[in-house]
């Protein structure tokens, strides 16, 4: 059976919702075709990629990260090495900076957030006992 992790959502990510809504009720009040669209654009996009970013751990030992309207990523859970605490601030499919590095053929293959870090790597973990652990 598939496992299903949401992202967890950082200070960060609450700015930018915060950010998008002041800019929507200030393209309402300015006026403007143009402001308004652009702005309930903007605030559609956030809120999918808020609702739909996710991990899923398959029952064929897939991991599968899924971020809105980004291409899914995909990896056998056998090829990950290693799994790593990060708070590195680049683009990644996790909505909060309390991330996780997954290592995969000596480098970086991806930086997720999962709600539940300890279940999250404890399943990763009864498809490969080899993940390490690694502490920064």
């Amino acid at each position: 059976m598939d496992k299903e992790y949401k992202s967890e959502v950082g200070w960060i990510y609450h700015l930018v919702i915060i950010l998008v809504i002041v800019g929507c009720v200030r393209a309402f009040l300015v006026g403007g075709v143009v402001p308004i669209v652009a702005s309930l654009l903007a605030a559609l996009l956030v809120l999918h990629v808020f609702f739909n970013t996710y991990y899923r751990i398959t029952a064929d030992g897939m991991l599968i990260a899924h971020c809105s309207i980004f291409p899914e990523k995909r990896i056998a859970i056998e090829e990950i090495e290693a799994v790593e605490p990060t708070v590195m601030p680049v683009s990644s499919y996790a909505l909060s900076l309390n991330r996780l590095i997954i290592w995969s053929k000596g480098r970086p293959w991806m930086l997720i957030s999962p709600v539940n870090r300890k279940d999250f790597v404890k399943q990763l973990r009864q498809f490969n006992p080899t993940i390490q652990i690694k502490t920064t």
